[in-house]
């Protein structure tokens, strides 16, 4: 019978993985001209048309929206409930959501506020019914295949368009959509892979192939130039190396990170500094440099956004609602730039929730980052989760759509806090040899 039932779950997961696949190009959206239209720079939109685009929203993201909906409204009707409160992260959760919409009452834009609030909802709504009916070790099998299907149809498409140019300092893979979201996509297809690789019998074929697809998801990423993607994921790929290796290896390990380390001065002398520094710009050129002062001009932004939250510190401005039409003339003059979003998580909730929004979002991080930190040391599944809330968090710093928009990598982190929060902890799970 248990037999029976992984076989038909199986056959659930192939339909389910195409479904999702196809419902968040729709959300995200996937847009096959995006290499051609920034190899002629038509991604550069003036303020006007970032505000018209701001109001008139997306029909295409809008029916996506309501079809994951109905998917969360039927998973939820069809599963079993298993939900329950798992103390202070739960609560703190459910309050930071009732937080979120309470923040219509003092919203700026209020139609603005409502409709990022519903969107928000949805997906925590699909998550929570997605947590309920996946395992993690399920969850990390659909992140593989679609973020892997993501990140190879993109290349393909690159392919088809001729903007392949990685010689190029002005070139990133990006495929379907913005390079620094693919670096987001690239991560998790890297984390998940990894992961699934880790949990695969020894010297067999499938650990064989998840390592490859790893190696596959890693180039990938590294083509992207996003610096902050890329060291997340090899904060969270190193600690999902940390948690599964024994002693001796980790031992063994960093002697021999000494060791190159200690060879490459004495060949290379002061000059090692001069070629690190090199490396972190990822092949982005002097410009990246240049950059580098002004974290890519987010502190003049972040200086903008701290000049207008002592006006409302406490309640902010509205969910996700401060870079709006209201005010967004203002915002891109005085920056001298038209900023999509805030380009940071934490300041993001601090001018949409105020402080006590804020507060709650640290509060729920963290303590959902301790859960599963403590259940990693003997479950072997939580070791993905806590690897993919290293990597949000350390996103976070310096991006706020990884955690707000109708993209996959969103959804995937919602489900991961929603079992965390609202689900009974997975049975243990020895660990490969």
């Amino acid at each position: 019978m248990d037999e029976l039932k992984a076989k038909d779950k199986r056959r659930e997961l192939w339909l389910v993985i195409p479904f999702l696949l196809l419902i968040f190009s729709f959300t995200t959206p996937y847009n096959p001209s995006w290499p051609s239209d920034v190899e002629y720079k038509k991604n550069i939109i003036q303020v006007n048309e970032a505000i018209h685009r701001m109001e008139r929203g997306n029909m295409g993201r809008r029916l996506g929206l309501v079809v994951l909906g109905i998917y969360g409204i039927l998973l939820l009707a069809f599963t079993k409930n298993r939900f329950r409160l798992n103390g202070a992260l739960a609560w703190l959760l459910v309050f930071y959501l009732a937080w979120v919409v309470l923040s219509l009452l003092w919203s700026i834009d209020k139609w603005f506020t409502i409709r990022r609030v519903v969107t928000y909802f949805i997906l925590w709504m699909a998550a929570i019914a997605t947590a309920s009916r996946y395992s993690i070790k399920e969850l990390a099998h659909i992140c593989f295949y679609v973020c892997g299907i993501t990140a190879i149809v993109a290349f393909a498409n690159e392919i088809r368009l001729h903007t392949i140019n990685p010689l190029s300092e002005s070139w990133r893979f990006s495929g379907l959509f913005h390079a620094v979201m693919m670096g987001w996509n690239c991560g998790m297809f890297a984390l998940s892979s990894y992961y699934l690789a880790s949990v695969s019998p020894p010297a067999s074929f499938r650990r064989m192939f998840f390592y490859a697809m790893t190696l596959l998801a890693l180039c990938l990423l590294l083509l992207t130039k996003s610096r902050m993607a890329v060291a997340s994921t090899l904060i969270g790929l190193f600690f999902i190396w940390y948690m599964i290796s024994s002693a001796r290896s980790r031992a063994g390990f960093f002697l021999v990170v000494v060791i190159m380390l200690c060879m490459g001065y004495l060949v290379l002398g002061d000059k090692i500094f001069e070629y690190g520094e090199a490396a972190t710009t990822l092949g982005r050129g002097e410009s990246a440099k240049e950059s580098v002062g002004t974290l890519t001009g987010r502190l003049p932004l972040w200086k903008e956004c701290f000049r207008w939250w002592v006006k409302s510190p406490i309640l902010g401005y509205g969910f996700n609602t401060f870079i709006s039409p209201k005010h967004y003339v203002e915002i891109s003059q005085n920056v001298g730039w038209t900023p999509s979003s805030i380009h940071s998580g934490y300041i993001d909730a601090l001018m949409g929730l105020g402080f006590i929004g804020l507060s709650a979002m640290l509060g729920f991080l963290s303590l959902a980052l301790a859960k599963a930190l403590s259940l990693a040391r003997k479950n072997l599944p939580y070791v993905f989760s806590a690897a993919v809330l290293i990597w949000l968090c350390y996103n976070l710093f310096l991006e706020a759509n990884l955690i707000i928009r109708p993209i996959f990598m969103t959804f995937a982190v919602l489900v991961l806090l929603a079992q965390l929060a609202f689900l009974p902890v997975e049975k243990e799970t020895e660990y490969y040899s």
